[in-house]
């Protein structure tokens, strides 16, 4: 009888930073030089789960409090 190897497909996202730029593309242009995208897990986790590399970013516009 076949075996099969069954994975599940996991996301995860990290706060890479807060950037100044003109718009959305400079701001990931900006993260990309500047930013942090190291991830990692945990000695036991690792045992268990790959980490891949940032295949997807996500953009927030950040409104900053009225006086």
């Amino acid at each position: 009888m076949p075996k099969f190897r069954i994975y599940g497909l996991y996301y995860a996202s990290k706060f890479i930073g807060t950037f100044e730029a003109d718009d959305e593309g400079a701001a990931v242009e900006k993260a990309y030089k500047e930013g942090d995208w190291w991830a990692g897990l945990c000695y036991h986790c690792s045992g268990e789960i790959d980490i891949g590399d940032c295949c997807d970013v996500e953009i927030e516009e950040v409104k900053e409090a009225g006086p």
